[in-house]
């Protein structure tokens, strides 16, 4: 087993951690570094660490230190802003989700009396008097559907004002 060991080794670091090597230092660890196997390797990679740390400090720049207090603040005031607001999401979704319930209920309950007047409405028996064939069942199936749509077109007022005063506020 050989040694891994030289006497002049850290000499060597010394002259490179120096930034003496190898222009600055004596000849003497000069000729020795390059006839020793231990010193040439260490020179070696000790040379490619230095360089590779330059290269780093090079690329790096860092801000000023108010910049980075200003973002920190800046970071800080949104991520409260969304914690402060999390709640008042999950009410909207709620309360949008009630909403929509209540008018499925609403229609379920208002559904049968509209059938009921839908027919009432649609006056089959004095409709064949007037001698009017097929268009009597037409002018029938037309009255049926009246209800739905004056359904419909009171549901898109009533919910009208409420959806645009939701999606317009910015409060």
């Amino acid at each position: 087993m050989t040694s891994t060991e030289c006497p002049r080794e850290h000499d060597v670091v010394a002259a490179i951690l120096a930034q003496r090597w190898p222009h600055q230092c004596d000849d003497a660890l000069q000729a020795h570094a390059m006839q020793c196997q231990v010193c040439r390797d260490l020179v070696e990679v000790m040379s490619l660490l230095r360089e590779e740390r330059d290269s780093l400090h090079e690329d790096v720049s860092v801000p000023a230190a108010g910049q980075v207090w200003w973002r920190a603040a800046v970071r800080a005031r949104l991520e409260a802003t969304q914690a402060a607001a999390r709640p008042l999401t999950w009410l909207y979704g709620t309360a949008g989700a009630c909403a929509i319930g209540l008018v499925v209920a609403s229609v379920g309950l208002l559904w049968p009396p509209v059938q009921h007047a839908s027919a009432w409405v649609s006056i089959p028996s004095w409709l064949p008097g007037l001698g009017l064939g097929g268009a009597g069942t037409m002018i029938t199936a037309l009255a049926q559907t009246t209800g739905l749509l004056i359904l419909g077109a009171v549901a898109c007022l009533v919910l009208a004002p409420l959806a645009l005063y939701l999606a317009l506020s910015d409060d």
